[in-house]
């Protein structure tokens, strides 16, 4: 039994009527949406370096000489007895001070980039056959799409 019935004309041009059909087919619309798509985590740690500066240094040292004294130098008799000398010594010391200084800045932000990407789906389109089993020709067969959809068989 054929698909449907073929508009047939009779005699003085009148048509007899006949089943319509439709075609149908899928087409994608694509449309976007937003998502979370991760994050990025901007994290600030504290290293401990160990650093080594030299740094120049003074002090003082005593040196004790023996000056030879004159040939007769008599000493007197209250001039005999313990006796001490105390000389203050002095050094440099190293003071550390440490400050927090500036030595870089980051900022932060995001940009919105633009990309094109392709999208492949499967579509199902409705295509009419036609098959002519009349006796007038032969048998032939057609595949009607939108440019033939107004083809008729004779």
């Amino acid at each position: 039994m054929p698909l449907f019935n073929l508009v047939k004309d009779v005699g003085s041009g009148s048509r007899t009527p006949a089943d319509d059909r439709t075609t149908r087919e899928e087409e994608i619309r694509v449309s976007t949406r937003e998502r979370q798509a991760g994050s990025v985590n901007v994290r600030k740690r504290v290293r401990t370096d160990r650093e080594q500066l030299r740094v120049p240094t003074r002090h003082e040292e005593v040196n004790v000489e023996r000056v030879p004294v004159e040939e007769g130098r008599y000493a007197t008799p209250s001039e005999i007895g313990e006796d001490e000398v105390v000389m203050p010594v002095a050094e440099e010391e190293l003071v550390t001070e440490k400050r927090s200084m500036v030595k870089k800045e980051i900022r932060v932000c995001k940009d919105v980039v633009e990309e094109e990407e392709v999208i492949e789906e499967d579509v199902r389109k409705e295509e009419i056959d036609v098959e002519d089993s009349t006796t007038r020709g032969g048998s032939r067969e057609a595949i009607l799409d939108d440019a033939e959809a107004r083809h008729h068989v004779r």
